[in-house]
């Protein structure tokens, strides 16, 4: 699952080495490019962010957090971190009051935003997420924005507007599933401008390359190893 972000960790370093121009310098960043390009036949790491921990959110409780970490991925406010410049993480079935799913979520109320990405920066995609409203309080439709930052410098942007439809634990369905466009790939990191929403499992995946595409690349690198040493 790591394989394609080692690789472009790679591909980073050699494009800013100062011995770039050596021929076998720009033969290896073909072979790495090569196994980057090929990531059109790859598979899925899939992987679902439920918020629910560690550490467990107790049913019916609400705490103030600046940062939150599951499954090597790190949510936190945009900007940096300090007094007030957070999220809330609520626990499941709170009241009548807020939205409720029957698990963890987290809530930006005003003022708030988040960004997330992986720890190590990997490269991602983003595939889905449930979305509510605040509370009942203010049970008008929100449009949430996402904002997502490529490994190559470009960025994709979207906004998903929920249905209004809230009434805490009752038996309608407050969270609602928005699923993003194929071109949410490549991502290094993923912002949250706006706020009053409630959101929950998140689901990303960690594109891996083909087998055959790492045997290719795998050769071009020994080659041009072999070839550097019979040349020294």
């Amino acid at each position: 699952m790591k394989t394609l972000n080692i690789l472009i960790s790679g591909f980073k370093r050699c494009l800013f080495n100062r011995r770039y121009g050596h021929p076998y310098a720009v033969l290896r960043l073909v072979a790495l490019g090569l196994c980057c390009a090929c990531t059109q036949c790859f598979g899925q790491g899939t992987l679902q962010i439920t918020f629910d921990g560690p550490p467990p959110q107790p049913p019916g409780t609400s705490y103030f957090v600046q940062e939150y970490f599951e499954s090597d991925v790190w949510f936190r406010p945009l900007g940096v971190i300090g007094p007030g410049n957070g999220f809330v993480r609520r626990g499941s079935s709170p009241s009548v009051e807020w939205p409720d799913n029957g698990t963890t979520y987290i809530q930006a109320s005003g003022g708030d935003s988040l960004t997330f990405s992986f720890l190590e920066e990997f490269v991602f995609d983003l595939l889905s997420v449930d979305l509510a409203e605040y509370s009942t309080v203010v049970p008008d439709a929100v449009t949430v924005q996402f904002v997502g930052y490529r490994w190559d410098g470009g960025t994709v942007s979207t906004s998903f507007t929920t249905d209004g439809i809230i009434d805490g634990t009752g038996p309608l369905a407050d969270f609602e599933t928005f699923q993003f466009g194929s071109e949410w790939s490549g991502l290094t990191r993923v912002e949250i401008p706006t706020f009053g929403w409630s959101l929950d499992n998140l689901v990303v995946a960690v594109p891996e390359p083909s087998a055959g595409a790492l045997l290719l690349a795998g050769g071009v690198w020994f080659w041009t190893l072999r070839r550097h040493r019979e040349k020294r």
